[in-house]
């Protein structure tokens, strides 16, 4: 049988784990588990936001700390101890709604053209190759080596989509390259200053 002081020690070591797993666990995870749900096969290019790793990271620490105030907080009265214990329950299910929201936050570009599914949103934004009229690759130089910075599609409406260039971006631009070439548009570079 548990005592109360073996009760508390478990206490304590979530409360621990769950702080210091907050700053690992996003990066980690997420990723993997946003690809087994959303990436489809046939797409050139999937990452997450990266304001879904810091809500993520937010949240458990929210989680940690919100744990921590229970733990320290001791309830004198029963009505006070259910209270505390709604509050708890409560800043759980609010941690798992945005736990929800931070893994369907995703982009990808596919043959298709660009998905993407923004944190408040539970429908995917989808803009197809023909809705792109421009491409641009802004570059900057930066202790004298240029190097691209991110992708700007203008589309028919006269707004833009901005991708900030990482591996996996750049790794894909060959392709974005063939399905813009099918539309007679390139990627087009831009030179800006740092």
């Amino acid at each position: 049988m548990m005592t109360i002081s073996n009760s508390r020690q478990y206490q304590i070591g979530v409360i621990i784990i769950l702080f210091l797993s907050s700053f690992i666990a996003p990066v980690i995870f997420l990723y993997p588990v946003q690809e087994l749900f959303f990436r489809p096969k046939e797409s050139y290019f999937f990452d997450p936001f990266f304001t879904a790793y810091i809500i993520l990271m937010v949240v458990m620490i929210m989680l940690a700390v919100t744990l921590l105030v229970n733990f320290l907080v001791e309830p004198k009265t029963k009505k006070r101890m259910i209270i505390q214990r709604g509050l708890v329950g409560t800043s759980f299910i609010i941690a798992g709604a945005f736990i929800f929201l931070c893994i369907n936050n995703y982009q990808f570009i596919d043959t298709k053209g660009l998905h993407m599914n923004h944190l408040f949103s539970l429908q995917e934004d989808y803009i197809s190759w023909e809705d792109i009229v421009k491409v641009e690759q802004t570059i900057v130089e930066k202790n004298g080596v240029s190097a691209p910075e991110k992708l700007i599609f203008s589309l028919q409406d006269g707004s833009t989509i901005e991708l900030s260039f990482s591996g996996k971006l750049s790794s894909a631009k060959q392709f974005i390259n063939k399905e813009l070439s099918t539309y007679g548009l390139r990627i087009e570079n831009k030179y800006s200053e740092t």
